[in-house]
């Protein structure tokens, strides 16, 4: 769907996937860490795009790139597709490695669902083997249904848990959510500190300012 929707909060961004974002969307979804977790993806950019352009004019799709709000950075996708009858489910959610953006991306999508598309009920699953993701999920107070479906990803059979969210049970999941959403907030708030102080620090042998080599958040 070719929306316009555009959340922030916590120091990460939610804005609308772009055809220029297909070649990102790729290499997130064909990542290793990625692979055993997601449903079938497309392979090249090309056919990327083409998923896309359907995709822009599907109704009751609302696909997302997470962005560090800082400086633009891509970092992530999720989405809320599915929509029906006021139940919608939340998915294609992936982050980059090492990218503390799990709490806030997960807050604002939930704040699009039941705040902006006025959802009564979002739905979900998880692969049961991705045990970061369920915890997390346990944590914060997200009820899981029991049901359990069987699907073939990756190859490998593997079974979905699948988890409901309804409106009433927001509140206390969004002040969750938040707590560890500012936790991750300052984290990165840290790391872009040092990366600044790293890269701006200055040779007492040479009196020169050198830039060191050194991975960003």
């Amino acid at each position: 769907m070719n929306h316009s929707i555009v959340v922030e909060k916590f120091g990460i961004r939610l804005r609308p996937v772009r055809l220029s974002d297909a070649g990102f969307i790729v290499n997130l979804r064909n990542s290793p860490h990625a692979l055993c977790f997601v449903g079938d993806s497309a392979k090249t950019e090309a056919a990327q795009k083409d998923w896309l352009n359907n995709y822009f004019s599907r109704s009751g799709d609302y696909y997302f790139i997470i962005e560090l709000a800082r400086n633009c950075q891509n970092v992530g996708t999720t989405g809320i597709y599915d929509i029906r009858e006021g139940t919608g489910e939340s998915g294609r959610w992936i982050i980059l490695p090492g990218i503390s953006a799990a709490p806030a991306s997960t807050w604002l999508t939930l704040h699009v669902s039941f705040n902006i598309l006025g959802l009564d009920v979002v739905r979900g699953t998880i692969v049961e083997s991705n045990k970061n993701v369920t915890s997390m999920h346990k944590k914060l107070g997200m009820r899981f249904t029991g049901g359990c479906e069987s699907r073939i990803i990756a190859r490998q059979s593997v079974n979905l848990l699948e988890y409901r969210i309804a409106r009433a049970e927001w509140p206390l999941i969004s002040a969750n959510l938040a707590r560890y959403a500012l936790l991750a907030e300052k984290f990165l708030q840290g790391m872009d500190r040092l990366f600044t102080q790293t890269n701006n620090c200055t040779s007492a042998a040479s009196g020169k300012t050198w830039r060191a080599r050194c991975r960003s958040v």
